[in-house]
């Protein structure tokens, strides 16, 4: 399986972690001796059956370094229109271990300001991929997994009938469905971070079943799937790490504490 690591975006001026961020660029913040996103592609070196690997979005010149193939893109737009030119990045590259983009399969996508995700977490991720076989799937954390790990981490939750979850800054695509141009997913990448957004996108009758908390949670799956014509998956995820970016000055300096705690026995 191939991977996208989204990393693109400069900081504004007033962001809390820009005087961290070497020229504004927010995965170039350095986190336990490493940059941000320097941990998530050590991370999916780990992880077996991972082949190539696109970076999305840093300069050309980022001192970083990956034992998969490496290929770099600027940022686009978007998410999707970085996913989309990751995809055709993919497709026409013929040196890779498996041409996933070419016959239908799947790209391992995560984000580059997730320091604690390790290799455990990616393997957990692809092998749930490969047992369901969604076109689209988001990897979420339960509120009691999340809080009980990272009790000050201060994520925002969908509220469904019979789980909270935050979503988690891995997902997996089927190449060919990024590659089709639909504008849903658009859209739902520009609503992400309101859930009552997203519930818009797939219909107003969704959007009252989350505000009433009937929404069960294989229902909400069965919706998005009707509505964005293909099969869509939340993989709840055991390991909280999943959902832990950084994005604040206090989950900088969780992640470096956790960091540092995992490399002091070795």
């Amino acid at each position: 399986m191939d991977a996208i690591v989204l990393a693109g975006g400069r900081l504004p001026p007033d962001d809390p972690l820009v005087e961290h961020a070497p020229a504004g660029v927010k995965c170039l913040v350095e986190v336990a001796g490493k940059p941000l996103v320097q941990w998530t592609l050590d991370a999916l070196d780990a992880t077996a059956g991972i082949d190539r690997v696109v970076l999305v979005g840093l300069p050309p010149d980022a001192p970083l370094t990956s034992r998969r193939r490496l290929l770099r893109l600027p940022a686009e737009g978007d998410m999707i229109a970085s996913l989309q030119a990751a995809a055709d990045l993919l497709a026409r590259d013929g040196n890779g271990a498996a041409s996933d983009a070419a016959d239908g399969g799947h790209a391992l996508v995560v984000a580059g300001d997730a320091p604690l995700i390790d290799a455990r977490v990616l393997r957990w991720a692809v092998d749930r991929v490969r047992e369901r076989d969604p076109d689209v799937a988001l990897c979420a954390v339960d509120r009691p997994v999340m809080e009980a790990r990272f009790p000050g981490s201060k994520r925002t939750y969908v509220h469904l009938a019979d789980v909270d979850l935050c979503g988690g800054d891995v997902a997996a695509v089927r190449l060919s469905v990024v590659r089709s141009g639909s504008d849903v997913p658009r859209r739902l990448s520009q609503a992400r971070k309101q859930p009552w957004r997203i519930a818009l996108v797939i219909g107003p009758g969704t959007l009252l079943a989350l505000l009433l908390r009937r929404l069960r949670l294989s229902e909400a799956e069965r919706r998005i799937s009707r509505r964005l014509g293909l099969r869509a998956a939340v993989l709840v995820c055991p390991h909280a790490e999943v959902a832990m970016d950084v994005d604040k000055p206090a989950q900088l300096a969780l992640a470096r504490a956790a960091l540092e705690a995992r490399r002091a026995p070795a």
